[in-house]
């Protein structure tokens, strides 16, 4: 073996041990959340921890279905997560054409507004997104709690678009209407069908932010017709005891979606990300 092709051996499996590590350090948890879902309390607390239950049982997830807020918190997110992902999309596709095509007075300025807006604390957007919301009959709603998640991920979802559509030739765009389209047609029917990988690497980022975010949810929600899923975990603590089994076993509920999600779709975000990164 030349000293060449040792090097570059050794390279690789450096690189995938670094791999190999990161995986770990990513799946050990989730791996030891699905462990402990199906421990019973006495096994939980043993003293050396194990990984495998010796004696394995769905009792966790029983009560968590039978004895818990968190089948209507699934729902609720749900559909919160749903309406979000579409109102961003929506919104920031069509903004983000604007910024990409359209020459227009302050443009500069509200782009670089809208990616300085994500910087601020989720804190400062509380109490001014309450007496809104309050004002507008939105408090405890669905709807109003899409609304505010929104306020979070339309930022970056018009930024990310903004990069996409500029990746695209505008040529495409000229040729379509020669042919009798209209700007509103020619990137509905022409544009976005070119970018389904790079707009579905925007939802999901817009359902995840969604689905995950709590401390909005916390002040805009009064009762259980509206909770999501975060809120829903306290349901398994008191100030003296957290009822690990039941919380590991909802924490394992409440991550399913975003994994069947992500797993569906994973072609079209990885290629949506490649996309965002060469034509940006």
């Amino acid at each position: 073996m030349s000293a060449y092709n040792a090097k570059h051996l050794i390279r690789n499996l450096l690189i995938y041990l670094v791999l190999i590590l990161l995986v770990l350090t990513t799946l050990l948890p989730l791996g030891w959340i699905i462990s402990t879902s199906f421990k019973p309390s006495i096994e939980i607390f043993a003293n050396p921890p194990y990984w495998i239950p010796k004696q394995p049982t769905v009792g966790n997830y029983v009560n968590v279905f039978t004895g818990s807020s968190i089948p209507v918190a699934f729902l609720n997110s749900l559909l919160i997560a749903l309406m979000c992902a579409l109102m961003a999309l929506v919104l920031g596709c069509m903004a983000g054409y604007a910024f990409a095509r359209f020459r227009f007075r302050g443009k500069g300025f509200l782009s670089l507004f809208m990616l300085i807006s994500q910087m601020l604390p989720l804190t400062v957007l509380m109490i001014p997104l309450y007496y809104m919301e309050n004002r507008a009959g939105l408090i405890d709603t669905k709807f109003g709690i899409a609304l505010a998640h929104l306020v979070i991920a339309l930022p970056l979802v018009t930024w990310m678009s903004k990069g996409y559509f500029k990746g695209i030739p505008r040529e495409i765009e000229e040729g379509a209407m020669v042919d009798g389209c209209s700007t509103f047609k020619s990137m509905v029917y022409i544009v976005v069908p070119l970018l389904r990988p790079a707009l579905a690497a925007t939802g999901i980022y817009a359902f995840i932010s969604s689905w995950n975010e709590y401390a909005l949810a916390n002040v805009l929600t009064r009762s259980e017709a509206s909770r999501t899923v975060p809120l829903a975990l306290n349901d398994f603590s008191t100030f003296f005891k957290v009822n690990w089994g039941d919380t590991m076993a909802a924490a394992v509920i409440i991550t399913i979606p975003i994994i069947i999600v992500f797993l569906s779709v994973q072609k079209q975000f990885i290629e949506g990300l490649a996309s965002g990164a060469v034509k940006g």
